[in-house]
């Protein structure tokens, strides 16, 4: 049956009669009942048995070759992919879009323009489906059918940071670093962990250390883009690094080309240089700065987006002390304390473990002066949570969760307990509070990033 489908047309028409409709619909009640009984052996907890049941029961197909393309002869890989409603832009991404595994022995020979990666996933059909919990995925709404060539329909500026994102993977592999690989390490394709449970590990080529099996994927931000853009035909209303580039370059060198001849000045002479007649007062005034240099005209910015990155302005004391440490959103206690740092079944992680390994910083640091106003911009740099740190975060995650569950809120992780990262009040006020699992109100908190460990990391 797969020889049916000789063009991606012939695949996108097939893919189109299942559009507001769900496989319930589409396939003959006995083979629902079977399909239930399988759901009833798996639960709801299995990856993938969605694009699964696609490929067998809609499009009769029957892969098997993991190294080609689902739709052999067209050259077409199948990826469905869930969506949720969203309030302010319809909808958005559940989760990132998850390609073929990394095979850590064969990748490290092989080239961007010949890799297994490309060969797999440059024509991919997307077949978004709405997400709904609790819900069987046999009822589950497929909304759009969207046709994508990845060396084509994106900018041109994309496609060359996801051959970076590639090749950096790739290197680190090299290296012998692949029990390091994170998420955070690049901006629009990742290296993200897939294994059956946290136990599982591979080995490396150039390390006896073994690794963490991963697959490569798109990042949910990158996604909900597409979405936005490619299905949804919306414009963005964010700024662009790029809109001004003579050449296609990667965002972390648009970013530095642009601070460069910034660096080592006061804010003064920024300011005079770019013509600008931005006052001290001025709200958020050391970030207007940086948004001036970056010739941007607000905060959203369209690669930074993209990538999961936030634009961190830091201001270190003259003695080169960093005082402020680093928040992350605030949390809700009773839903805290069911999140698992990792859960293998579902092949999820914990809210904070996940912005652990997604996020990258790009700070902009500037610092105080000891006889002046005047604050000098001392470096910019892209930052991502190490690895190698990760179980000390897990430790502070531990304890929050024993602490909530056991009512002991003064308790919770302090600065001076871990090294990394403690828990601390993150609302407006002492009035901001929010319901406890012992029906309680407690402040507002969140999990933060210790300035010492901030300050060691930009290393000034």
């Amino acid at each position: 049956m797969i020889n049916l489908y000789q063009t991606k047309e012939q695949v996108l028409e097939k893919a189109e009669k299942i559009l507001r409709k769900s496989l319930r619909e589409v396939i003959p009640g006995k083979t629902i009942e079977i399909i239930e009984k399988q759901i009833g052996g798996y639960g709801m907890k299995r990856k993938g048995f969605l694009g699964d049941l696609m490929e067998k029961y809609f499009f009769e197909i029957n892969p098997g070759n993991i190294s080609e393309p689902d739709f052999t002869v067209a050259g077409v890989e199948l990826k469905t992919t869930p969506l949720k409603k969203h309030p302010k832009v319809k909808f958005s991404s559940k989760e990132r879009l998850v390609f073929s595994m990394i095979n850590y022995d064969t990748v490290v020979g092989e080239t961007w323009e010949k890799s297994s990666f490309l060969k797999k996933n440059k024509n991919l059909l997307l077949m978004f489906y709405l997400w709904i919990e609790n819900q069987s995925i046999l009822d589950y709404e497929f909304k759009f059918a969207h046709f994508l060539d990845l060396l084509r329909d994106i900018s041109d500026e994309d496609v060359f940071q996801i051959q970076k994102d590639w090749e950096y993977i790739i290197a680190k592999i090299k290296r012998g670093e692949a029990h390091l690989l994170s998420e955070g390490d690049t901006y629009y394709l990742g290296a993200c962990t897939k294994a059956a449970n946290s136990r599982v590990v591979r080995d490396q080529p150039m390390n006896r250390t073994p690794a963490k099996p991963r697959a490569f994927s798109f990042k949910q931000q990158y996604i909900n883009y597409l979405i936005q853009t490619k299905l949804l035909g919306e414009k963005s209303n964010t700024d662009s690094i790029f809109k001004k580039q003579r050449r296609i370059e990667i965002i972390e060198d648009v970013i530095k080309e642009k601070f460069n001849s910034f660096i080592g000045k006061t804010d003064k002479e920024i300011l005079t240089r770019l013509n600008s007649s931005l006052g001290k007062k001025a709200k958020n005034y050391k970030r207007l700065i940086v948004n001036r240099i970056l010739d941007v005209n607000s905060n959203n910015i369209e690669e930074l987006e993209k990538a999961n990155i936030t634009l961190k302005v830091i201001t270190l004391e003259h003695t080169g002390t960093l005082r402020e440490s680093i928040s992350f959103p605030s949390f809700d206690y009773k839903d805290l304390v069911t999140q698992i740092w990792i859960d293998d079944e579902e092949e999820t992680m914990a809210d904070f473990h996940l912005q652990l390994e997604t996020k990258k910083f790009l700070f902009v640091i500037f610092q105080k002066q000891k006889k002046s106003e005047d604050i000098i911009l001392r470096k910019i740099m892209f930052w991502n949570f190490p690895m190698k740190d990760i179980d000390e975060a897990e430790k502070v995650f531990d304890k929050t969760i024993d602490c909530i569950n056991e009512g002991r809120y003064e308790d919770l992780p302090k600065m001076s307990e871990n090294r990394v990262a403690h828990v601390r009040p993150h609302g407006k006020d002492a009035t901001d509070t929010i319901i406890t699992p012992q029906g309680t109100q407690e402040m507002r908190r969140c999990f933060w990033l210790n300035a010492k460990y901030i300050q060691d990391a930009i290393r000034i």
